[in-house]
């Protein structure tokens, strides 16, 4: 399922240690350049193949 969240839910749940993963899916140089603190690259071919995703699908995962 795919939601979108505000910055303050994301603040929120990354507080509560409820964000599983947390991954940035621009370009490589922009994650380079700035990312989240703990942020993964994933590419969003990689994504949607389900590459590099952990096995529960009940994980709250972000992606931006």
């Amino acid at each position: 399922m795919v939601r979108e969240m505000t910055i303050q839910q994301l603040q929120d749940a990354l507080a509560a240690k409820k964000v599983v993963a947390l991954y940035d899916n621009r370009g490589e140089g922009s994650f380079a350049a700035r990312h989240i603190q703990g942020a993964q690259w994933l590419s969003v071919p990689d994504a949607a193949l389900g590459k590099k995703l952990p096995a529960d699908q009940a994980a709250l995962l972000v992606f931006y």
